[in-house]
């Protein structure tokens, strides 16, 4: 690519000399001699701000949405963010359109659903990558910085898979990643929509816009093409939108018998959920999963459905399911020497906080006792509702800080009392001594729930992030006290 093809993809007029474009960045640290810099508009940061300190280290030419002269070639656009998705997949060759791409949409689930697409692949001895919040596998581990990279970093690695010669690709996506225009040149061959509920409401500022926002994507799909799949849970109640939204071929999912997949007669234990599968009305298997709760039911389910559209044999892919391992920091659990049982989970919005708790009062046989922060500098409005469903679903709740970043810990968690109604909980700032106390306090039978930060190995405290690990806590709590 070289300025001259970069300006007619942005429709900018161009003047200057016509050099070659050797790299594309939107960070001026990455900036190197003939790069292309975007002057990005962050919540935190303003891209603008640093064109010169680009310009000083190579950069060819700027993208950004202010009028500015420069001493070199400058485009001015409407939306930077947008800019660069249509330069960044030009630039590494339309990658999505040669990989067949599922991507996963919705409040809960993603991470649960792309691992376990991922898993049945490597069981079938069929190659295949992974992008989402835990990292990314793209011919090799890459450690995730945001749920849906950035365009130019998603393109690479969507490049990266077809150099690996990766048939399938599974991704999460954020809408995060879809109102910042991440995914907007991506070519999907399969949507799964797994719920919604209020979220991010920080960002978005309406519910609307948040849904809106999880529809793109499914508008997207090529109309009338019915080599593109949208797989829809029909149980959420904002389904209709949804399959309303895409005129791709639609398979949906539920616990209930008007879905294409579908599971009845679903029975509860820590360690395991059975259920029976139905595939367009027809039984197919009674199956247990090594997996906790309802919320995965949904989730395997989503995941048969794919695979179900894929024409694979759905027997073969129960038993690669039924032999999955534990997926990091999303119900983990560790049993004591005195039959105390600790689950960590990384379930940190009102809904998920819900839907875990519920589920665990069902197959309590003690107290449960459950541990909750909420993260700074984000929806101050859901604290209420998630400090309302832990206290109503547990015996006793530990409030402490989970990832203040630059708020006060004791102004979050006040907010997370201004939802509760009892006096069934304390308070401890500490993370640490919150887990501890929590442990401390727990009798045989009792459930001790670990909630908001799962498999995360740091904790942001004043915009700086401190090693940290609820696992790595626990362990050393049951090990201290020679449980």
């Amino acid at each position: 690519m070289n300025l001259y093809e970069m300006s007619e993809l942005l429709g900018c007029i161009f003047k200057g000399e016509n050099k070659p474009v050797s790299h594309l960045a939107y960070d001026s640290r990455e900036v190197e001699a003939g790069s292309v810099f975007f002057a990005i508009r962050g919540q935190d940061q303003d891209g603008h701000q640093y064109i010169e300190k680009a310009i000083e280290k190579g950069a060819i030419a700027v993208v950004g949405e202010e009028d500015l002269t420069l001493e070199v070639p400058y485009f001015q656009v409407l939306n930077t963010k947008k800019a660069l998705a249509i330069v960044s997949n030009e630039f590494f060759g339309k990658p999505s359109k040669d990989i067949s791409l599922v991507g996963v949409i919705g409040t809960n689930g993603k991470t649960t659903i792309t691992y376990l697409i991922q898993h049945v692949f490597e069981c079938l001895g069929v190659d295949s990558g992974l992008i989402g919040t835990n990292g990314s596998w793209v011919g090799q581990k890459i450690k995730a910085t945001h749920t849906t990279p950035m365009s130019v970093d998603l393109n690479e690695l969507l490049q990266e898979g077809v150099k690996h010669n990766l048939p399938y690709l599974v991704m999460e996506v954020s809408s995060h990643g879809i109102k910042e225009n991440r995914v907007d040149q991506i070519q999907f061959n399969h949507l799964i929509f797994t719920n919604i509920t209020p979220e991010h409401l920080d960002y978005h500022k309406t519910f609307e816009d948040y849904l809106f926002t999880k529809m793109r994507p499914f508008i997207q799909l090529n109309d009338y093409d019915q080599d593109k799949v949208a797989i829809i849970n029909c149980d959420d109640d904002h389904a209709m939108d949804f399959i309303g939204a895409t005129n791709g071929k639609i398979l949906t999912y539920a616990c209930q018998k008007r879905a294409d997949v579908f599971a009845e007669d679903i029975v509860y234990a820590l360690e395991r959920t059975e259920f029976s599968l139905y595939i367009k009305g027809e039984y197919i298997t009674r199956m247990t999963i090594p997996l906790f709760g309802k919320y995965n039911v949904y989730n395997v389910l989503s995941v048969l459905a794919y695979f179900y559209s894929l024409d694979y044999d759905l027997l073969e892919i129960v038993s690669y399911i039924e032999n999955v391992s534990g997926i990091e920091g999303r119900f983990e659990y560790i049993k004591t020497s005195d039959d105390i049982t600790v689950v960590i989970d990384y379930a940190h919005n009102p809904d998920a906080i819900f839907q875990v708790l519920t589920c665990l009062n069902v197959i309590a046989d003690g107290e449960v006792i459950t541990v909750l922060g909420a993260g700074g500098n984000r929806d101050k409005e859901k604290r209420k509702i998630m400090g309302k469903h832990a206290t109503n679903l547990s015996d006793h709740v530990v409030f402490t800080s989970d990832n203040p970043r630059n708020e006060d810990p004791l102004n979050i968690i006040y907010d997370l009392l201004s939802g509760t109604s009892g006096v069934n909980y304390t308070v401890i700032v500490d993370r640490a001594k919150a887990i501890e106390a929590a442990i401390k306090q727990a009798k045989p039978h009792d459930l001790v729930v670990v909630l908001g930060k799962g498999h995360e190995k740091t904790q942001n405290i004043n915009g700086k992030n401190v090693p940290f690990s609820d696992k790595i806590v626990v362990e050393e709590v049951i090990r201290k006290r020679g449980i």
